[in-house]
């Protein structure tokens, strides 16, 4: 099974969680399947979940949150980043909680 269908199969799996109240868990869980799209090269899907699940971390003012957006970050290097990373990287840009 490839990390593709790993991570489609998680996020079917996940769907209570992601419909349920539960904002920090919802964004944690999407920063988790975000890394998973970062692993499979799909930049716009894993920065545009991982900036969802960010602006909920900064709602919060959820420490883990943001520390789990630094790891997703911290997983892609590029000597030219696309629009989407550069974007995460401007909301992520002087956070401190």
């Amino acid at each position: 099974m490839g990390i593709s269908r790993w991570v489609s199969d998680a996020q079917d799996s996940a769907g209570a969680v992601m419909t349920a109240g539960h904002e920090k868990q919802r964004a944690l869980l999407a920063l988790d399947v975000a890394s998973g799209h970062l692993a499979g090269g799909r930049l716009d899907a894993a920065f545009g979940l991982g900036s969802r699940a960010l602006e909920i971390g900064l709602r919060y003012k959820s420490g883990r949150i943001v520390e789990r957006a630094r790891v997703l970050r911290r997983g892609y290097t590029s000597a030219t980043p696309a629009k989407v990373v550069r974007d995460f990287d401007e909301r992520l840009h002087g956070v401190f909680l």
